[in-house]
């Protein structure tokens, strides 16, 4: 409850004579100690918590918002708030642009999704698209200019494994009927076949891409366009648009002129064969260019954020799997030591795993992979019934089932992703919050006016009112904390709050000072719901 938190923190600034901020005002675990609580020991020092907060009790001044100051335990004061005017307030607040979550300032570019060029994108990619997508959204409604970027990993020796492997066993005509899957088996095959002398004509042609060859660069064109196409109705299906698509052979170029810098100034060592790489006290040594000649990602990476330092960008987000922690540890050291990027902060946004149970692991060399699209499909045909349900949109609820099922857990945590959890119409679930909110329509579709503030909540209602004034305070942590974890748990709660609230106070059916408030709730449990579906990246639907 984000305004009477303020309010509250506000007052007691003021009496306390230190800075105290809503974040210091808790919820008590217990409604029946009041709807707030500030342990007064964090600003006592010397004094007993107790007296003192006997004392703020007291000075405590009479407002519209808190009724009642209470002291509990060693030294809590807990608040109860005024029902009416806790619902006013929510609802001014709920229905201003911006919902009540502070507004930012600061340009933010957020990376995400980079599949590699020739590869469908695999259940690894499921989580990063989700959360990445999330994140941008929920960055742009707290007011950061924010963009998204798709970073192509388009350039390197892979690409001239795929090239090589074509010229050996590829089909034009498999190429054209079905192009990713005709890549991704030269791709394997290439790989499995890996003897040095294959491996040595495969690094030739990387180097063909890079000398700007004419046939290598025609068909490493062809295969960049046919990825993208492919890469594209995935991002289709599942409601992601990027603001650019770049890749990581528009900064190749800079990427050469780094690594010259580096050795010119001493920030970078070259090897007896050629190659370049970096030294570090405390972390392991990394190579950036090979002796063949052929640049690796860490250059690219480097240049990348210079490019992005001169675009001006505050922050510079990599949504990316916690397996590449140690390479940004060494790319952000990296930047210090060339003195780029010092006025952006660049941030790894590392995540766990996504798994199907019962899955092993995979590999894209092997071609053991699940492609995405595989588990996109298999959510749809799932979500086509559900729990005895009929679904008409099924792809909507498939999506809502997957998107929630990589949100939902911390992303600093692995996921054992459960198709029956996931597709549940009860507790935690993707289908679960789009019900609640179709339940929600449903009653305002039926219902003859709108609706008002007007006689006592009762008890259930109030419940439902101060779990729908949370929502700014969501958004705000998942912003802070860069995790959608935070609003798609909220989400979660307000939902069954607002199912209680259904099965326990009639709306249509009450009388009318009854029928309008709860009008009210439902219209406001509404408008939250569709703005933290929309967050989220799930769609919300009129009907089930």
């Amino acid at each position: 409850m984000k305004l009477a938190e303020e309010h509250v923190a506000d007052i007691l600034s003021d009496l306390v004579g230190n800075g105290v901020s809503s974040r210091d005002i808790e919820r008590p675990p217990n409604p029946e100690h009041g709807d707030l609580a500030f342990p007064v020991m964090g600003v006592a020092e010397e004094r007993d918590p107790r007296s003192l907060a006997e004392d703020l009790a007291d000075e405590f001044p009479e407002t519209d918002l808190v009724n009642a100051v209470d002291v509990a335990g060693p030294g809590y004061l807990n608040f109860r708030l005024d029902s009416s005017e806790l619902l006013d307030r929510t609802e001014a607040q709920l229905r201003s642009d911006s919902m009540g979550v502070e507004q930012r300032d600061g340009k933010v570019l957020v990376e995400f999704s980079s599949p590699n060029l020739a590869k469908p994108m695999h259940i690894g990619h499921l989580r990063n698209n989700c959360l990445g997508d999330a994140l941008h959204r929920i960055l742009d409604f707290a007011g950061y200019d924010a963009l998204s970027e798709n970073y192509l990993g388009d350039w390197g020796t892979k690409h001239g494994q795929v090239i090589y492997a074509y010229k050996q066993f590829g089909s034009r005509e498999d190429l054209v009927q079905n192009p990713m899957e005709h890549m991704y088996d030269l791709y394997v095959r290439i790989n499995q076949e890996a003897d040095e002398e294959t491996q040595e004509k495969a690094r030739e042609w990387s180097r063909r891409i890079e000398e700007g060859d004419e046939e290598a660069t025609r068909l490493w064109e062809m295969f960049r366009e046919f990825t993208l196409d492919h890469d594209m109705e995935d991002y289709q299906r599942m409601d992601i648009r990027f603001d650019r698509i770049t890749g990581e052979s528009k900064v190749a170029e800079e990427a050469e002129e780094m690594l010259r810098e580096g050795l010119e100034n001493g920030y970078l060592e070259e090897d007896d064969d050629g190659s370049v790489y970096a030294e570090f006290e405390d972390l392991p040594d990394v190579v950036l260019k090979r002796s063949d000649g052929s640049t690796l990602y860490l250059a690219r990476d480097l240049a990348n954020i210079k490019k992005r330092e001169l675009e001006q960008f505050d922050r510079n987000l990599y949504v990316v799997a916690n397996e590449q922690d140690l390479h940004f540890k060494q790319l952000f050291r990296l930047a210090e030591r060339f003195g780029i990027g010092e006025e952006m902060d660049s941030q790894h946004v590392s995540y766990g795993y996504l798994n199907i149970e019962g899955q092993e692991s995979m590999s894209s060399s092997k071609g053991n992979i699940i492609e995405m699209r595989e588990v996109l499909d298999r959510a749809e045909q799932k979500a086509e019934r559900i729990e005895d349900r009929e679904i008409d949109a099924s792809e909507a609820v498939g999506l809502a089932a997957v998107k929630y099922g990589s949100l939902s857990v911390s992303r600093s945590k692995g996921i054992e992703f459960s198709w029956d959890r996931a597709l549940s119409f009860e507790g935690e679930s993707g289908p679960y919050l789009q019900y609640s909110n179709t339940r929600a329509r449903s009653i305002l579709s039926d219902a003859n006016g709108t609706g008002e503030n007007l006689g006592e909540l009762t008890d259930q209602e109030r419940k439902l009112v101060c779990e729908l004034a949370g929502f700014p305070s969501a958004v705000d942590s998942s912003v802070e904390a860069l995790d959608p974890v935070k609003l798609a748990s909220y989400l979660s709660r307000l939902c069954e709050v607002f199912n209680q609230f259904y099965h326990e106070c009639p709306v249509l059916q009450a009388d009318e000072k009854d029928m309008r408030r709860r009008l009210l709730l439902v219209e406001l449990f509404r408008e939250v719901t569709d703005t933290g579906l929309e967050l989220l990246g799930i769609e919300a639907l009129n009907r089930m």
